[in-house]
């Protein structure tokens, strides 16, 4: 299982203490994907980004929910890869 977290390189420039928003999953957990497909819209100081799926696969978890806000390192879900 993969843990699905914001890059750290997309917090960056940003000060302390900043949480971003989980915008909205854009797959539901079950639903296979393929790799670098979207995965869910995230806003970060008022720049919007995406996250894309680290290999083909399923979202097997979702841990942080649309319209969430998150801290740096938060788990925003699990990633179970294509058997």
């Amino acid at each position: 299982m993969t843990d699905i977290v914001l890059p750290a390189t997309a917090w960056d420039g940003v000060e302390d203490a900043t949480e971003a928003l989980l915008d909205k999953w854009l797959v539901a957990p079950g639903v296979m994907v393929k790799k670098d497909q979207v995965l869910a819209s995230v806003v970060l100081v008022k720049a919007a980004m995406d996250i894309e799926a680290p290999q083909d696969g399923h979202i097997a978890a979702v841990l942080v929910q649309d319209g969430e806000s998150f801290a740096p390192g938060t788990v925003l879900a699990q990633f179970a890869p294509a058997a």
